[in-house]
């Protein structure tokens, strides 16, 4: 089978590779959809932790073709999509923090393959009816609502939310199911901006032309958002939004910022406005919670391009450039 292997910065080689065998509690999947996320391209920038070579891809979906021992074999031909890595449900980490932070079990390969090894443990059975390249994002919708899980939206509160890429315009989606009534989306692709209104954003601020702090004052009447969400992953960017949230609100890291990171704020201003600052490690224990919450969002238009694997490497450079929302590799289109 094929596989794109990252090698180290922007090197990316097509490589043949046995298909692999499934063993005790595993399965094999052949992927139809593997969505192109930033941390993959943050790896290939240094900017987030990985070692090549290595397999990138974690938004996949497809369907079951073997099993291993100890698998049920009704799960052979079920469209499945797949958590970041199995949890055992037993250590430390996963009964006191969440199943991202198992201890014990060992990250498979990524989706960047025609085929795919995981432990069944990561399989979720996608409805018949959601479309496979939808169910391929349930993975970043699980990591936003892990974050929301951990706070209280207040009904009829007012938001603000800074980035539309895919994350940012999930977290105008989840705030507006969890009731947000007013909710400023801030961003300056006009496409990615446009999108933002489908998934219940109220306001649209391209901040290159309109001063997000003027708008933030006219929706909340000059006292600040409740929740405000940073979902690009750029320091200065949650400096900012930290600035326009109201006392005893909510400053929520959505985006992943480069490991090492300081954050460029006045800790008197969080101490003296009692503001909570939380963030997510991943889906969390999110992520059948994201399948059954993606039929809830409009995603027409979010799909910018869809590239064969052959053409990971272009398609890691489109997606990086910033234009569209979310870029997809189809192994098999």
């Amino acid at each position: 089978m094929k596989v794109a292997t990252w090698r180290g910065g922007d090197n990316i080689t097509i490589d043949e590779v046995p298909t692999p065998n499934p063993g005790p509690g595993e399965l094999v999947m052949k992927v139809l959809s593997s969505g192109i996320c930033g941390t993959d391209i943050h790896k290939t920038q240094g900017l987030f932790p990985a070692d090549p070579p290595d397999i990138l891809g974690h938004e996949f979906v497809g369907p079951v073709v073997e099993v291993g021992d100890g698998v049920d074999e009704k799960f052979i031909g079920n469209v499945v999509a797949c958590t970041l890595n199995p949890a055992c449900g037993q250590c430390q980490g996963c009964l006191t923090w969440s199943a991202m932070h198992c201890e014990r079990n060992k990250r498979y390969s990524g989706g960047f393959a025609e085929y795919v090894l995981v432990h069944h443990r990561q399989a979720h059975v996608v409805p018949e009816e959601l479309d496979h390249e939808i169910a391929a994002m349930a993975e970043p919708l699980a990591c936003v609502i892990s974050t929301f899980n951990m706070i209280e939206v207040e009904e009829g509160c007012d938001a603000l939310v800074v980035g539309g890429g895919l994350l940012g315009l999930l977290t105008v989606g989840v705030l507006k199911l969890r009731g947000a009534e007013n909710i400023i989306l801030s961003e300056p692709n006009p496409q990615r901006l446009s999108i933002g209104a489908q998934f219940g954003a109220n306001y649209l601020n391209d901040p290159t032309n309109q001063d997000l702090s003027e708008l933030v004052d006219d929706v909340t009447g000059g006292y600040g958002v409740k929740v405000g969400a940073e979902a690009v992953g750029i320091p200065q960017l949650v400096a900012n939004v930290s600035k326009l949230v109201r006392p005893r609100g909510n400053l929520i890291l959505i985006g992943v910022s480069p490991q090492g990171s300081s954050l460029p704020v006045d800790l008197y201003d969080l101490h003296y406005k009692e503001i909570t600052v939380s963030g997510a490690f991943g889906a969390g224990d999110a992520f059948a919670e994201a399948l059954s919450t993606l039929p809830k969002l409009d995603f027409s238009g979010v799909v910018s391009g869809r590239f064969a694997l052959d053409e990971t490497a272009h398609a890691m450079r489109v997606s990086a450039s910033g234009d569209g929302v979310k870029y997809m590799i189809a192994p098999w289109d």
